[in-house]
């Protein structure tokens, strides 16, 4: 049995878990100035919807039986259901657990909540032409920070703190991760240029996420609700700024696949338009339709989010970081899949991959990174993907076009330059193509589509 209590503290929100014998107390830090003028009726109702959110997965992964709350039922109980079901599926499919095992220990899972329901949420506010943006320093986050200037939304970018990570996996290997260092560095010259101001939320929650953590095998069971816990925490900065946008990185979401137990799923279902309507309809609840989730980026595929990003926005391209661990002394790792998928983006656009810190990865030592080369087509998740795989066959093709040189190129163009001529105009349509918008409101579609089309088009 789990046993979740809470506090609405001066500076944000206090978790405590209990199981057993053993306690863990998690804080949730917003900046005083946003946190102190947030009514408390709704920082009840955070506390209720977070509170109840964000113990689910580790309470599947830990096969509990039984989750006690210090607090009410929380408003949107049902839409986390709904998210945690969905990415159960993806998750069956790439741990050694089965999905209908894991629907199972959801399924059997009992709740208790304690109290009286949280007063009505009153956030109405008037509110302006401001967007408050996740700012990861990925390229969605860049490249939506800076079609929002120029569409004429004042941006405000707020970072979400994740913990770092440092301990001893199950099969005694270190895990290390060094984001926040580089994210440290690069803050303070980002506002610079910019002449912004960026906020920090200390997500000290972000640490239930880690399954070393707690003792059990890999897996990504711990990520299915970050998107969603993130909408709760941007509230106090929609209310603060009176702004009309929540503005997150969700590219195209075209990557449907059937696992091995025959079920339709997305690897990251929290990304999909499906789940942003989700949001919204959570947040018209809280707001009173005042204030709308949305991605500027959605109708991008991933390589043609980078080639805007280049092309248009250099001054922020520079600041990219996109591998979720990074090294030491550079922000890249250089050893996972998605720098190498990121490495031949910038090779296909003519981008300094040096710029960013990211190593050169068409050596012989990397070729398994790659989906392209791989062999293990088993299925599972976005880069064994047939769609991973032809996005990065069509990356190296326009790479190999801007001579590149490298073993992973020689590779290339004995095994599938063919194929890649053969296919480019198919694969220029699929990739470099502005598909249709959704959870975009029309006012702002209207600027964004020319801006899309215009990068684009451009050889």
């Amino acid at each position: 049995v789990f046993h979740v209590s809470t506090q609405i503290t001066d500076k944000g929100l206090h978790f405590e878990l209990k199981r057993g014998s053993a306690e863990n107390a998690y804080e949730v830090i917003f900046p005083e100035e946003v946190w102190k003028e947030f009514p408390y009726n709704l920082k009840l109702m955070l506390r209720d919807n977070l509170a109840h959110l964000s113990f689910l997965d580790l309470s599947i992964l830990f096969n509990a039986k039984k989750i006690n709350y210090d607090t009410p039922l929380p408003l949107f109980k049902s839409f986390f259901t709904e998210v945690i079901l969905k990415n159960l599926l993806f998750y069956g499919d790439t741990d050694s657990v089965k999905t209908v095992d894991y629907i199972t220990r959801l399924c059997n899972l009992e709740f208790s909540f304690r109290g009286t329901h949280s007063p009505p949420c009153l956030f109405a506010t008037p509110t302006k032409e401001r967007g408050i943006i996740t700012l990861t320093f990925g390229k969605e986050s860049l490249l939506g920070f800076g079609v929002a200037k120029e569409i004429g939304i004042d941006p405000i970018p707020v970072t979400v703190v994740e913990p770092d990570l440092n301990t001893i996996s199950i099969k005694q290997e270190r895990i290390m991760s060094f984001e926040n260092k580089h994210k440290d560095a690069l803050i303070p010259v980002f506002e610079k240029e910019f002449n912004t101001k960026v906020y920090k939320i200390n997500n000290q929650l972000g640490e239930i996420r880690c399954y070393a953590n707690w003792g059990f095998d890999e897996t990504d069971l711990g990520w299915s609700n970050i998107l969603t816990q993130y909408l709760f925490y941007l509230l106090p900065f929609n209310y603060n700024f009176s702004s009309k946008y929540m503005i997150f990185g969700n590219e195209n979401d075209e990557c449907y696949y059937y696992t091995k137990e025959g079920f339709r799923c997305n690897p990251s279902y929290e990304q999909t338009r499906e789940w942003m309507r989700h949001m919204n309809t959570m947040l018209h609840n809280i707001t009173q339709g005042s204030v709308q989730a949305t991605s500027l980026v959605q109708p991008l595929q991933e390589i043609a989010v980078c080639k805007v990003l280049y092309q248009r926005y250099p001054e922020l391209a520079k600041y990219q970081i996109s591998c979720p661990d990074g090294a030491e002394d550079r922000r890249w790792c250089g050893k996972c899949s998605k720098c190498a998928h990121c490495f031949i983006f910038m090779k296909a656009l003519g981008f300094d991959n040096e710029s960013v810190n990211l190593q050169n990865m068409l050596t012989l030592e990397h070729r398994d990174l790659f989906t392209l080369f791989s062999d293990t087509k088993d299925g599972k998740g976005y880069y064994s993907m047939g769609l991973a795989r032809d996005e990065q066959l069509f990356a190296f093709h326009l790479a190999a076009k801007r001579g590149a040189i490298g073993d992973l190129i020689d590779i290339f163009k004995e095994q599938f330059a063919e194929e890649a001529a053969t296919r480019e105009t198919e694969l220029q349509n699929d990739f470099f193509k502005v598909s249709r918008p959704s959870n975009i409101p029309t006012n702002l579609w209207r600027k964004l589509k020319p801006i899309f089309e215009e990068e684009l088009a451009k050889e």
